[in-house]
């Protein structure tokens, strides 16, 4: 018998058997397409108006986070994915927005915006590149890529901040930043002589301001004195002058030729004054203090109070001065921070100084009883104070209710009316459906009926007041969400009020609460009432001025671009002149259209 041939052993140079492949698994992409519907949902809500905007706030932050995480969940355990694949997508997903925050610009708003949409971003990036690859061994690769290049996108811009639909503000990196442009602003400009001066120094002191303070001399929005009739139809406004100014959410206070407003101008928070003939500078007064948050950025946002020449501000971290009108000579400061311990609010001190009976009055937020104050106009010596815990962005308002003058502030705990000259309580009141860090300004809608915001984009309520034996009781006579506004004042004339409902121009019933039309777009902008001529100037967010028409239908009398930029602060009206401003520019506006040199003061 043969012998049997035996087998070849095998060569140390012959390939190795080829190892079985694991087939690969496509990932499970349900839940994730699901997680991004649910986001995209989540994004248009927030900047849906209809909705009030601490429900829009919180969804706006609390849904990247949430679903965040739940997506993150779904990566590491749900996907199907390959473990080297989900760690590799796990560390893109946290090393991409650091190396973008690295390489972006450094500031608050871009971050905050690169959260809100960077997470939504990756979300939907990581879904779209694992379904574009899913068969591919290298889907993972590509899409940790993809989520990279994402995130590194937001090295191309910067956030201005937010508007008031709470959609971020996004330029070009390389776009020159308007502060930055601004020279600082002399310390005096002393234009005007000795005898000029002491002249309007001596006028100031005996004559009551033509617009003293926030919201006129009522506090109410209301321009008395204007022309008798307007229509931007057949006859534009005209532009007298117009100037750069620093960021602020102020407005102006008018006394006797003189606009005093407030700006930030780099690390210095600057009280103003210019001549409202010509925008020229008459005197700035420099602190070094600056306020910035990341929906409005930066500057203060107070309105300086002006009576018996004196200037009365308070910044936007709370330093309170008194100046001289005619100079702009510091008499006395408070800094309400460092004195009574107070916090800053998350918007910055935004409450305005009122002045009644020679005491200059404020929400100063300090701890204990230091939350609402007096302080003597002369002395600066503290009269009296109360305590109003939380944060407060409102200026209180003296005003005759039931027959009884008071001070009306709002707070945590309600309404409250004050005397003034003494600080005692006389009634407390807190309606139903009211929020707390109140916004909006208490007004008057009769003798004995007031109006009041119930909080942030909620509604407003009118309450009815009675006064007896010393007594009071109120009673609410309706309550509405037919108008809705955050920050923005509304005004009252002859049976309505107009105002801005969230985005939208609307006018209701005062007496019923009854929605009376709606339709005006001007964002949330501010208005001022023209009785005279029965006309409404609205400032809208976009910086263009509107005239619009009173009555039982929105008839808009015209409409131009002005201030080309994010427009919250309150115009004023004086004469037949307007001042507009916001955090780029102040406008000088003729509304009978009359040339400059022509135009009536």
């Amino acid at each position: 018998m043969p012998d049997a041939i035996a087998p070849n052993p095998p060569s140390m140079t012959d390939p190795a058997p080829p190892m079985p492949t694991v087939p690969l698994r496509p990932a499970r992409l349900w839940p994730a397409w699901l997680l991004c519907v649910i986001m995209l949902i989540a994004m248009v809500l927030t900047v849906t108006p209809s909705i009030a905007n601490r429900p829009r706030f919180f969804l706006m932050m609390g849904a990247p986070f949430l679903l965040g995480l739940v997506f993150s969940f779904w990566v590491l355990l749900f996907s199907r994915l390959r473990w080297k694949e989900r760690l590799l997508l796990a560390f893109a997903g946290l090393a991409s927005p650091a190396i973008a925050g690295m390489l972006a610009v450094h500031e608050d708003a871009l971050r905050t915006a690169m959260f809100i949409y960077g997470v939504p971003m990756a979300m939907f990036l990581t879904t779209t590149g694992l379904a574009a690859w899913n068969s591919s061994t290298l889907r993972a690769r590509r899409t940790a890529v993809l989520i990279l290049l994402g995130w590194l996108s937001f090295g191309l811009v910067r956030n201005n901040g937010f508007i008031g639909d709470y959609r971020p503000e996004l330029v070009w990196r390389w776009s020159p930043v308007h502060e930055q442009t601004l020279p600082p602003l002399p310390a005096s400009a002393a234009v005007e002589t000795a005898e000029t001066s002491a002249a309007t120094s001596s006028a100031a002191q005996q004559t009551p301001a033509e617009w003293p303070q926030y919201r006129g001399p009522a506090g109410d929005g209301t321009a008395f004195g204007g022309p008798d009739s307007l229509d931007w139809t057949a006859q534009k406004p005209a532009i007298i002058w117009q100037i750069d100014v620093g960021p602020a959410w102020s407005s102006f206070a008018f006394s006797h030729g003189r606009l005093l407003t407030q700006e930030q101008r780099g690390d210095a928070e600057y009280i103003s004054c210019y001549s409202a003939d010509s925008g020229q500078l008459l005197w700035s007064h420099a602190d070094t203090a600056r306020f910035v948050e990341v929906v409005s950025g930066a500057g203060p946002r107070s309105t300086p109070a002006v009576q018996g020449g004196r200037v009365f501000a308070v910044g936007g971290r709370g330093l309170f001065s008194c100046l001289n009108e005619t100079d702009g000579k510091v008499l006395w400061q408070h800094d309400f921070v460092a004195e009574y311990d107070a916090s800053i609010p998350m918007w910055g001190f935004s409450g305005s100084p009122i002045v009644v009976d020679n005491l200059v009055i404020l929400f100063t937020g300090g701890a204990g009883d230091k939350g609402l104050a007096a302080f003597d106009c002369t002395s600066g010596a503290l009269v009296w104070s109360l305590e109003s815990a939380g944060m407060n962005y409102t200026t209180p308002r003296p005003l005759t209710l039931a027959g009884q003058r008071c001070l009306l502030f709002g707070d945590s705990t309600g309404l409250r009316g004050i005397e003034p000259g003494t600080g005692k309580v006389l009634f407390q009141h807190k309606p139903a459906g009211w929020e707390t860090a109140p916004m909006v300004d208490i007004q008057q809608l009769s003798p004995d009926s007031l109006l009041v915001a119930l909080g942030d984009g909620v509604g407003m309520q009118r309450l009815d007041a009675t006064v007896t034996a010393g007594n009071w009781t109120f009673k609410a006579r309706w309550s509405t969400k037919r108008l809705r506004p955050s920050f923005n004042d509304s005004v009252i004339h002859e049976g309505a009020i107009y105002g801005f409902n969230q985005a939208v121009f609307s006018c209701i019933d005062a007496e019923t609460g009854e929605r009376r039309w709606q339709g005006g777009r001007y964002g949330f902008g501010q208005a001022v009432l023209l009785p005279e001529s029965d006309c409404i100037l609205v400032a809208a967010e976009n910086g263009d001025a509107v005239l619009l028409k009173t009555g039982s239908s929105l008839q808009e009398l015209g409409r131009i671009p002005l201030l080309n930029d994010k427009t919250w602060n309150h115009p004023i009206v004086v004469g037949n002149r307007a001042y507009l401003r916001n955090g780029r520019t102040a406008v000088c506006l003729d509304l009978t259209g009359q040339p400059p040199q022509t135009a009536a003061r």
